[in-house]
């Protein structure tokens, strides 16, 4: 949870957001705080929410009226996960079910971010899928992902003579090299470029199927428009288990696909 008064208010309001509304005992049980600073905490929100939400009285629950925008607005509620989750005392009725399935080393991770700092290189012991026992390269980092599953950092690889994408969990050792950078960020063609592509129901299910899926995903339109790095997309599609051929990724195993998936080449590339 926040430690500033306006992160705390700004948390708050996420809270009241998405749970409809709020009183000074989910105050205290979200920071572990004293009745008095929950009701100056409180009239901080009331003051702060101004028309967008109510009380009938001064000790009544305030309930969120949101506007027509704020109903049209395609959020999400990680932000209110982020902030229940981390909460003192109370009882959690939202279980997050997403998994963490990557093992990094502390060593590994503070190695790259300092690269990624310094603008220098590392020599790594890498192991892939084309080399599962490990080879040894030298790999100059410009940015960390946190993919839904695990980390990678994207580096430029002196091997492959391109810039890759490496899974930290799948660094064995890591050593710093003076070597500074000259191949930088802004060189990074899949990183720079954006790609888009739309999500739609898989074909394979019925009219009703479909309509169900599209109402779910993306209600009032028949499909969804994705914009993101190219180099992430295939990413994305993985971990969203958007389906790329029909006639392989077929239903009820696969909802969604996406029908240019193989044309705009969307893919992963061998580190």
């Amino acid at each position: 949870m926040a430690t500033t008064i306006s992160d705390r208010i700004s948390d708050l309001e996420t809270v009241l957001y998405w749970e409809g509304e709020i009183d000074n005992q989910r105050i205290r049980e979200l920071l572990g705080v004293q009745p008095v600073w929950a009701s100056r905490l409180m009239a901080e929100l009331v003051k702060h929410m101004g028309d967008r939400a109510f009380r009938q009285t001064r000790n009544a629950p305030l309930r969120f009226l949101p506007s027509k925008a704020e109903r049209n607005k395609k959020s999400s509620p990680d932000d209110y996960l982020r902030v229940i989750g981390q909460q003192v005392t109370g009882n959690l009725f939202v279980e997050d079910a997403r998994l963490d399935l990557s093992v990094i080393s502390p060593e590994v991770f503070i190695a790259v971010m300092q690269a990624i700092k310094n603008k220098s290189g590392l020599t790594i012991v890498y192991r892939s899928m084309n080399d599962p026992n490990g080879s040894v390269r030298q790999i100059f980092p410009h940015a960390m992902i946190r993919a839904p599953r695990r980390w990678h950092v994207r580096a430029w690889c002196a091997k492959r003579q391109d810039f890759r994408d490496f899974t930290l969990g799948r660094i064995t050792s890591v050593k710093m090299l003076s070597d500074v950078a000259t191949h930088l960020r802004n060189e990074d063609k899949d990183w720079n470029e954006t790609v888009s592509f739309y999500i739609l129901p898989h074909p394979g299910l019925t009219p009703d199927q479909q309509a169900m899926i599209s109402a779910e995903y993306f209600p009032g339109a028949s499909a969804r428009k994705l914009s993101v790095r190219r180099c992430l997309a295939a990413y994305i599609i993985q971990d969203l288990r958007l389906a790329t051929d029909v006639a392989k990724h077929t239903s009820p195993e696969y909802q969604l696909f996406v029908p240019d998936a193989l044309k705009l080449k969307l893919t992963f590339d061998a580190s």
